[in-house]
């Protein structure tokens, strides 16, 4: 996998440093705290966090982000005693609208202009193909499903970007060999792989944020269409 350093993957890392602190001053006495009580009660802050740091990160793909952040709030306040039913009775029935509402927006999650796609696959495929001359961005959402978006013959002003989220999913880009790919994101689990390489003396800039939870993302350049050889051509 390759990218800049990230924004996900430094707050995860200041997170993880944090926890190792906590927990060694509660070893040596400095803090006094029980900590399995304290971990038992808000694990569901990491959900939490999980979901707003991805919906800071790939803003234009927001539902995944969204849905795993409501998810986190509520079972944290079901731990916090807040809530006066027992989330895990209503799971199934959110679970079914949530599934609901990904094959809502999957199924209008085609953009009309072609300088902007968007794709939601739940629990499928969904492919998007574009040839406009002046692409601008791409929404990418893959839940339990995959995604892939082909832009080889499309083409960039300056600049572009795509957002990516996918949880147990795939996407794959294509782009042509004329571009700058940079990828940067939050990988929990999973990951991405960047298998473009950079023209020679630049071109157009493709920015791609991703979030991989469980899950994997691929760029390529993919197979350039070869002409039809003249010698070939039949004979009038």
């Amino acid at each position: 996998m390759e990218g800049r350093r990230s924004l996900g993957q430094v707050l995860v890392g200041v997170l993880v440093v944090l926890a190792g602190v906590v927990l060694l001053l509660e070893r040596t006495g400095a803090i006094d705290v029980d900590l399995g009580t304290v971990v038992g009660t808000l694990w569901p802050l990491a959900i939490v966090l999980v979901g707003a740091t991805s919906l800071l990160l790939v803003p234009r793909a927001w539902f995944g982000p969204a849905v795993i952040t409501a998810i986190g709030v509520v079972l944290l306040l079901d731990q916090l005693d807040v809530l006066d039913v027992s989330v895990w009775d209503y799971l199934w029935p959110v679970a079914l609208i949530l599934i609901g509402l990904g094959i809502t927006f999957g199924a209008t999650g085609r953009g009309e202009q072609e300088d902007r796609v968007t794709a939601i696959a739940f629990w499928w495929g969904a492919e998007r193909r574009t040839r406009t001359r002046h692409f601008r961005s791409a929404s990418l959402t893959a839940i339990m499903g995959g995604v892939e978006l082909d832009l080889r013959e499309a083409d960039i002003e300056g600049s572009a970007r795509i957002d990516v989220f996918t949880f147990w999913g795939g996407v794959e880009i294509k782009v042509p060999r004329t571009w700058e790919v940079r990828t940067s994101g939050l990988p929990l689990l999973g990951g991405w792989e960047n298998k473009t390489e950079p023209p020679v003396g630049g071109g157009p800039v493709l920015d791609i944020r991703i979030v991989t939870i469980m899950a994997g993302a691929e760029v390529r350049h993919g197979k350039q269409k070869v002409a039809p050889d003249v010698e070939d051509a039949p004979v009038v």
